[in-house]
């Protein structure tokens, strides 16, 4: 017997028995809602959702034209096959002109079964195609939103508004809490602000239990999915304080679906999916989270990965600063002394091989001081705080003086700088970057 569920809109009780008979000997097994005026039809419509609608073609006060015109206004996808014991040929056609999928009379009722049968395919092909498109723009808006920064636990709370209320009810984020070795819910997405106060009032109270059998904690610990189609039916409720259990039943919860955020280290959090009242979720509600949690998880993952990042590049710009600093003092005194010895040199007649090599230790530590001068520039690149002191002067003089740095250098190496004479190349730059420019290129 297959099952579905039928909205029945008949005012004649037997003719109403006459479908249900007819349906049984075709094999169905209808959860059947009957009503009798347009008023319970838009109730049943508001309240639940139906596979098919079989309604008389002229009922008290109302016609099949009328039930029609309440669908359309409702927005509901929902097939309805008129049936009538008197039916005209124009008043066929211009039923199935409104919408109707079918209309037959009730004398008739051997062609019930195989209309029903149709239907209800075309139904179920008509709504996965529809809920595929539904999800591959949830997953595509998710994406745009998860690639437009690395600071992504700001943009989970716009990521639970993606699926409410198309797909569930509510919508969670729980991410994992190191130091308090569980969940903290950091995102919560539902319609009613009650609700969702009582919700975030519920998870602050009662604290999700680590060794629960089902549920966020359950997920977080196991790492694999659930899907609970009627949480009224959990074998265990997923905390033992009964408070908690009578706030679950407060919000009306039905149907949930908790999946893992998947990251390098193990589970990186939790995103759950909620109903309420019939709704329910199912396998194809599953796939979906499975999904958006995938790319959540690798998107929180490479956040996790920038920001360690980031943490390592200023402690780097930090040291170097702090080092940079700490060298300019000594190389200041012994390029003060060094230069002191030189200029006694010739008063005190020292050799010169001696003097040679106080020459070049004066270059050195020209080059040292050089060197801590590049480890604050790489300090400033990285803070976009590096300044520019431009000045007029003569680029080849200055490229003069770098060669004249290096001769020694060359020479030991089996080198020859030669310089081609060209005066007058005068322009505004920053002297010391060029000099590090020019001597990076000779070195």
């Amino acid at each position: 017997m297959t099952p579905f569920r039928l909205l029945l809109v008949e005012d004649n009780a037997n003719d109403a028995a006459l479908v249900m008979a007819e349906l049984e000997q075709a094999g169905y097994r209808p959860t059947t809602h009957r009503v009798e005026t347009l008023v319970g039809l838009r109730e049943a419509l508001a309240t639940d959702d139906w596979d098919l609608v079989l309604c008389d073609y002229r009922l008290r006060g109302f016609s099949a034209l009328d039930v029609l015109g309440v669908l359309h206004a409702v927005g509901r996808d929902v097939p309805l096959i008129v049936l009538s014991s008197q039916l005209s040929e124009e008043q066929a056609v211009t039923l199935m002109k409104a919408g109707a999928r079918d209309c037959f009379s009730k004398d008739r009722l051997a062609r019930l079964g195989p209309a029903v049968a149709r239907e209800l395919e075309e139904t179920r092909v008509r709504r996965e195609r529809a809920r595929a498109e539904v999800d591959r723009e949830i997953l595509a808006r998710a994406s745009e939103m998860l690639s437009a920064s690395l600071e992504q636990e700001a943009r989970l709370d716009q990521l639970v508004q993606l699926v409410v209320p198309r797909v569930a009810d509510w919508s969670a984020f729980f991410l994992h809490d190191p130091e308090r070795g569980g969940l903290k819910l950091v995102a919560l997405a539902h319609p009613d602000a009650a609700r969702r106060a009582l919700a975030m009032k519920l998870h602050q109270r009662y604290p999700l239990e680590p060794q629960a059998t089902g549920g966020p904690m359950h997920v977080l610990r196991t790492g694999t999915s659930e899907l609970v189609a009627d949480v009224r039916l959990r074998a265990e409720p997923i905390h033992g304080d009964a408070g908690h259990q009578r706030g679950l039943e407060e919000l009306g919860l039905r149907s949930v679906v908790n999946v893992p955020l998947p990251g390098r280290d193990g589970v990186l959090g939790v995103l759950s999916l909620g109903t309420l009242g019939e709704r329910t979720l199912g396998r194809v509600d599953l796939s979906l989270a499975q999904e958006l949690a995938r790319r959540t998880g690798l998107a929180l993952e490479n956040a996790r990965l920038f920001q360690e990042a980031r943490e390592a590049v200023r402690l780097r710009d930090e040291f170097l600063t702090v080092a940079a600093h700490e060298l300019r003092t000594p190389l200041t005194t012994l390029r003060l002394q060094l230069g002191t010895l030189l200029q006694r040199s010739e008063a005190h007649r020292l050799d010169p091989e001696v003097v040679a090599r106080l020459e070049r230790s004066v270059r050195q530590v020209r080059r040292l001081g050089t060197l801590v001068e590049g480890l604050l520039d790489v300090s400033q690149l990285s803070s976009g705080e590096l300044s520019l002191m431009p000045e007029r002067f003569d680029l080849e003089e200055l490229v003069a003086e770098v060669l004249e740095r290096y001769q020694a250098e060359a020479a030991a190496a089996g080198c020859e700088l030669r310089q081609s004479p060209r005066r007058g190349l005068w322009g505004t730059w920053d002297r010391l970057r060029v000099d590090q420019a020019v001597a990076a290129l000779i070195s």
